[in-house]
């Protein structure tokens, strides 16, 4: 209530033109030690209403902690999260662009920490978003070389998985143009198949069974696209039984339902 108190004296005074310091009315807040706070942080974003609260945590402390590592990678991911969660075009693409310069950061400040690669991968991904062919392109080479890295580093991390299982899977849809388009920028032509997108998917389900619903929506997808209707269906039945929690699990479960349709025609 405090915080609401001061917003609104801040605001409410004429002599006020600019948005009032976020630190002015955030002083209640406990300034925690660092291995609490990515406690924490951690803990409240393994729920999607969590995210918001965990990013302001991060941006409540980033005068203290900006310089560690732990700390910089999460502030990325933050970000990350914040683009997920934002349906406003400009908004994104603001949280792409500071989760990717945070996540750099961090990368080059600590080369052999894959969160930090892992991060900056999928934050080069967001970016991509807003730009051109040519820009995309060049966005999704980096995406790969950092996942490559990141995986090398977290051998273990089911995420990591799913995350290249998508990347070969788009791949293998590219069109003759965008494969061209590729080949002129970087002398070769990016190459990948259903298989492997299948092999990748599969390692993340083998890492932690039921990872998530979009992974079965997937498994799904390169099944049905291999004609094996009858592990498609598999992997959809096992779907319903995971509660959605994300917007990513609702979108994923809609277009399961649609494979479900279609496969039983």
């Amino acid at each position: 209530m405090g915080k609401c108190l001061r917003y609104i004296t801040a605001n409410t005074d004429t002599e006020e033109q600019s948005f009032p310091d976020r630190k002015a009315f955030n002083t209640h807040v406990e300034e925690l030690n660092l291995d609490v706070l990515l406690q924490k942080v951690d803990h409240l974003r393994m729920s999607e209403s969590g995210k918001s609260e965990s990013f302001e945590l991060l941006c409540d402390h980033k005068e203290k902690f900006r310089d560690e590592i732990e700390f910089m990678w999460r502030f990325a991911r933050a970000y990350g999260d914040m683009y997920e969660l934002s349906t406003d075009t400009q908004e994104k693409k603001h949280y792409a662009n500071i989760g990717k310069t945070l996540s750099e950061r961090a990368m080059n400040r600590a080369p052999m920490n894959g969160h930090c690669h892992l991060w900056y991968a999928v934050l080069c991904g967001y970016v991509s978003e807003f730009e051109g062919l040519q820009n995309k392109i060049n966005y999704g080479h980096l995406f790969k070389e950092h996942l490559d890295i990141a995986i090398k580093l977290l051998p273990e991390e089911p995420f990591l998985y799913y995350l290249k299982g998508r990347y070969c899977y788009t791949v293998s849809k590219l069109s003759w143009i965008e494969k061209k388009m590729a080949a002129t920028l970087f002398g070769k032509v990016p190459s990948s198949t259903v298989q492997e997108a299948l092999h990748s998917f599969l390692k993340a389900e083998e890492l932690c069974p039921g990872y998530s619903i979009p992974n079965y929506m997937y498994l799904a997808k390169c099944y049905t696209d291999l004609e094996e209707t009858q592990n498609a269906l598999k992997f959809c039945n096992l779907a319903l039984l995971l509660p959605t929690v994300t917007k990513e699990d609702k979108e994923a479960q809609k277009e399961m339902q649609k494979i479900m349709t279609s496969l039983k025609r």
